[in-house]
């Protein structure tokens, strides 16, 4: 995992970035502002994250592009532009287009948590949500920790198996039939873990008195700069979105709102904004 900007930055003014970014991407149904976000989402996990999580994230979209742009049109038939007909009822162009886009839209946000997984720890997590409520900022940093940690004990397991030679068998059943014993052995480790580790909890007095915590995080002159900077940026674009320069309408025609100065300046700006991502 590469270090960034926003991983050195104070854990408060990162996570004002990230929910920032995704109000840009979510709250705006204009392809060029989806479609910006997007780039700009696929080279910030492509930098921090590496192609391994591209391909899955590309394993994962593939199904929903395919349902979004082929399937759902065929029962969805709003639009005026017809491009052919399937028992009498029409498919339309503006259904495939609005499909494509709000599918990117979804890539977008996705990458976009990726990227913002790369720039926060638990202990970042415990330090924003912990002065709220300690019980849950403890629940999610162990939850973020459980997939990456079941992943690499599964991959120990399955090492484990072809080095004793228990996957040789070919065929749907013995396949299945050894996949069934290494899950059984991964949740008899996680089982066995949680276990000691509630034991140590309770050995460390967890729960019985006022808790109290440590951390490094102090407010530098950098990290009010980038903050003013990421307040004026977001009050432009989403004075931008109020005002109503990104709206685009997909029924019954596709019909994007012609661009002026305060668009045109809003949109480079959002650029400017997404590109601390990549740093």
């Amino acid at each position: 995992m590469k270090k960034g900007l926003l991983r050195e930055l104070h854990p408060a003014v990162s996570m004002f970035y990230f929910i920032m970014l995704l109000i840009m991407t979510m709250f705006t149904l204009n392809p060029v502002i989806i479609t910006v976000s997007f780039v700009m989402a696929f080279l910030g996990a492509l930098r921090h994250k590496g192609t391994g999580a591209l391909k899955m994230t590309a394993m994962l979209f593939v199904p929903i592009i395919l349902f979004s742009v082929i399937i759902l049109p065929l029962f969805n038939h709003n639009g005026v532009t017809a491009l052919f007909y399937v028992n009498d009822m029409a498919v339309t162009l503006e259904n495939i287009i609005y499909g494509l886009f709000m599918t990117i839209m979804l890539m977008a946000v996705s990458l976009w948590f990726v990227t913002a997984g790369c720039m926060t720890d638990s202990e970042k997590i415990l330090y924003i949500t912990g002065k709220i409520s300690p019980k849950i900022s403890l629940v999610i940093s162990m939850v973020l920790r459980f997939i990456p940690m079941m992943i690499k004990r599964w991959r120990e397991i399955h090492e484990a198996q072809i080095g004793m030679l228990c996957t040789q068998n070919t065929g749907m059943i013995p396949k299945a039939k050894q996949f069934t014993k290494e899950l059984s052995i991964l949740i008899s480790w996680s089982l066995e873990n949680s276990i000691d580790t509630s034991v140590s909890m309770e050995s460390r007095g967890y729960g019985t008195g006022r808790r109290s915590s440590y951390h490094r995080f102090r407010i530098k002159k950098r990290d009010i700069i980038f903050m003013i900077a990421i307040i004026a940026i977001s009050v432009l674009i989403i004075y931008t979105l109020c005002t109503g320069r990104f709206e685009t309408y997909y029924f019954p025609e596709i019909e994007i709102k012609k661009a002026d100065a305060v668009a045109v300046s809003a949109v480079i700006f959002q650029c400017i904004y997404m590109c601390a991502a990549l740093i």
